[in-house]
């Protein structure tokens, strides 16, 4: 089959690779749709932070967004058969140790995550193989396009589970990429009577208003403390979900966030954090979360999609084929004002 392989940063090659062979449980899924995460890009360039401290083990195949069909099943595989529609978790679990065997699979400590660290090989390729415990029906009606985008979205679902919001919050979502721009969607369906998206792109700021922002602030053109001082929340700020990757913000979530608050990160900022208020945080009673992964998010996700309340396909903004990997990824360098999701079509 072919397969991008990544073997340094900068260094991605499309060739041919063996067909992976299947053990009992596991699925082979032929891949039609992947989206290029921030994470792949980083990994790409050479400068996520985990590419510099080893945790990204090279050969690999990166590619953790995706949606397929079912090309095979291995001997014990009773939830799928041939040509069913799927989409597949971020990361693979042991299947054996006590937290698998009680379905805690994020919390197994011999898991590899899909395409980035520690690699379990990933779909920026003709086929994945998936355990069948980390694959997901994609329901009748979703297209392969939303499917692909199921991975983002379930993460900014469980930022927004992490952060707490509760019926009549007011929250404040730092940045307008993809998991912003769903956080902000799924802040006001978990009963935010305000959400406020922060960015710095008209094009961006326009679309969190369509996904379910009451306001947008232009940080190219207007300090967020004054905004929010104007009348904007004139309660306060209950929770943050930060998902710009800029240190500034995450150090101003500290003032503008109201005590008893919560911020929820869900970024990465590939550097370590100068000067943080930890006083601040702890004088007030703040609470921190950090967010990786999506840990039991697929199911609502789809089942939002599922039902028609939850349209992501207004992300995709470009589309290139397969074996256009090379100018997809170096798409993202560049025109960052009306780029949003970049997908790839095998």
């Amino acid at each position: 089959m072919k397969a991008a392989r990544l073997f340094a940063p900068g260094d991605l090659r499309l060739m041919e690779v063996p067909v992976p062979e299947l053990r009992p449980h596991d699925v082979l899924c032929r891949v039609v749709r992947s989206g290029i995460c921030g994470t792949d890009h980083a990994i790409y360039t050479g400068e996520s932070s985990f590419v510099k401290s080893g945790a990204v083990k090279f050969p690999m195949t990166p590619g953790h967004e995706w949606s397929g069909t079912v090309a095979e099943v291995g001997a014990d595989v009773t939830r799928f058969r041939s040509g069913n529609r799927v989409v597949g978790d971020t990361g693979v679990s042991c299947g054996e140790c006590t937290e698998c065997l009680l379905g805690s699979y994020y919390n197994c400590s011999r898991s590899q995550a899909v395409g980035t660290i520690n690699a379990w090989d990933g779909a920026f390729a003709e086929y994945i193989v998936m355990p069948d415990r980390h694959l997901f029906p994609l329901p009748e009606g979703v297209s392969f396009d939303a499917g692909a985008l199921v991975e983002p979205a379930a993460t900014a679902l469980y930022t927004v589970v992490r952060a707490e919001v509760r019926m009549g919050d007011t929250v404040l979502v730092h940045g307008t990429g993809p998991i912003g721009l769903l956080a902000a969607k799924f802040a006001k369906l978990s009963g935010a009577a305000r959400v406020i998206s922060v960015g710095r792109r008209e094009f961006k700021l326009k679309l969190a208003q369509a996904f379910g922002a009451d306001s947008a602030v232009n940080l190219s053109g207007a300090a967020l403390a004054d905004f929010l001082r104007s009348g904007a929340a004139p309660d306060g700020i209950d929770r943050i979900i930060e998902a710009s990757g800029s240190l500034d913000l995450l150090a101003q979530s500290l003032d503008l966030v109201k005590p008893g608050g919560t911020i929820s990160t869900v970024a990465f900022y590939d550097r370590p954090v100068p000067a943080f208020d930890i006083d601040r945080l702890v004088a007030a009673g703040i609470t921190l979360r950090g967010v990786a992964g999506s840990l039991g998010m697929y199911p609502p996700v789809l089942k939002l999609m599922a039902t028609g309340t939850l349209d992501v396909e207004p992300l995709i903004t470009a589309r290139y084929p397969f074996d256009d990997i090379l100018a997809a990824l170096g798409s993202l360098g560049g025109n960052p004002e009306r780029r949003v999701k970049v997908i790839l079509e095998h």
